[in-house]
């Protein structure tokens, strides 16, 4: 990074700003349940299918109650999406410490958006249950593009707003992969949803106190 500069900052959302396991299996539940489909999923399995975006955790999901049908796979999405976007958006809890971080990030003149692989609509409700509609310069959604993470495009998409140099962070061995492609710096939220140990996931620097951050970022910029 060029010494002196404010890198801009991308975040992922769910597992990463957001504790959204609850929310998002109570979605899936409540699918479940109207489809018959067995029972219903723990919050262990919730925490597995989650980081690849809705179609591929309703697929796991479908999987896993012996489900897996290619031919109503599509009916099955829009049914499990219908639930999602009704979804109450309040159970979905920041981390402690993430939203005094957004605000020193902020304050120290970084640039902020969002980049998650959560649809549109559902990403929507929560910025707005959360007051975050102004936190971020261009928020990119699962949707938002052709393509999902670990596609480089969605957050290359997102950093657009904020310019180079950037960081992301994130929490996931998808957000890492993402911002490998990118070529950027990535920094790993490791209280979120990753499957693997962290010495296992690339990373500039990781953190589970939110109030780290912004000195990690800072120290990115030299």
């Amino acid at each position: 990074m060029v010494r002196g500069t404010q890198p801009g900052v991308v975040f992922d959302l769910d597992g990463t700003l957001i504790a959204s396991a609850p929310a998002i299996r109570a979605v899936a539940n409540a699918y479940l349940a109207e489809a018959g489909l067995g029972p219903p999923l723990s919050v262990e399995e919730t925490i597995a299918f989650v980081g690849g975006g809705s179609p591929m955790f309703v697929d796991k999901m479908l999987a896993s109650r012996g489900a897996a049908d290619p031919a109503r796979f599509e009916a099955r999405y829009a049914a499990f999406q219908v639930h999602y976007r009704n979804a109450d958006p309040a159970r979905n809890v920041p981390y402690a410490g993430a939203e005094s971080a957004l605000d020193a990030l902020a304050a120290a003149g970084h640039g902020l958006a969002l980049c998650t692989n959560k649809p549109g609509a559902p990403t929507v409700k929560v910025l707005a249950a959360l007051g975050w509609e102004d936190r971020f310069a261009r928020v990119v959604a699962g949707d938002t593009l052709p393509v999902k993470k670990p596609d480089p495009a969605p957050l290359r998409h997102a950093a657009q707003a904020v310019g180079a140099p950037y960081v992301y962070v994130g929490d996931s061995e998808v957000d890492a992969q993402t911002a490998e492609r990118a070529g950027v710096p990535f920094l790993l939220h490791t209280e979120g949803y990753r499957h693997a140990e962290v010495n296992a996931i690339p990373h500039a620097a990781a953190f589970s106190d939110w109030a780290a951050l912004p000195a990690l970022v800072a120290g990115l910029a030299g």
